[in-house]
């Protein structure tokens, strides 16, 4: 099953956008560690890393069932 009708750079997006989610996921977790923006903005900054983390979450698990799939059809389906 080679990413049956999928082109190839949803997998480079995917995986950029990885890196872009775990960067926000991380911003969000030190300001409401370190407080630096305020009392007032901590509930956005939480709500902010629930969502960018539920994001993250989809991504990496596309990108994983993607190799997973590839590299299943690479070996025959083996398991």
């Amino acid at each position: 099953m080679p990413m049956q009708g999928q082109p190839r750079y949803r997998t480079i997006w995917s995986r950029v956008q990885v890196g872009v989610l775990a960067v926000t996921v991380l911003a969000c977790i030190v300001l409401l560690i370190t407080g630096a923006a305020g009392r007032q903005l901590d509930p956005v900054f939480a709500v902010a890393a629930v969502f960018f983390g539920i994001a993250l979450i989809g991504h990496a698990t596309f990108l994983w069932l993607t190799a997973r799939a590839e590299r299943d059809a690479g070996s025959g389906g083996r398991s």
